[in-house]
């Protein structure tokens, strides 16, 4: 699995969760924000090598 986005902000977390979602692409995600502080740490998504451009396609399509 490859990283293909890390974001500090949970809402845009769960946008691109939900594109891919949408989108039928298998993912993985990684939450190593602190539970008790939420001032450190991200959140990130892992795709499969396969999907990894059409993923970043979709994420970086997302915000503009």
């Amino acid at each position: 699995m490859l990283l293909v986005y890390r974001t500090t902000d949970v809402f845009q977390f769960e946008q691109i969760k939900l594109l891919l979602d949408a989108a039928e692409i298998t993912f993985q995600t990684k939450n190593t924000v602190a539970s008790m502080y939420n001032n450190f740490g991200s959140y990130e998504i892992y795709v499969s090598s396969q999907h990894e451009l059409f993923a970043k396609e979709i994420i970086e399509n997302a915000f503009k």
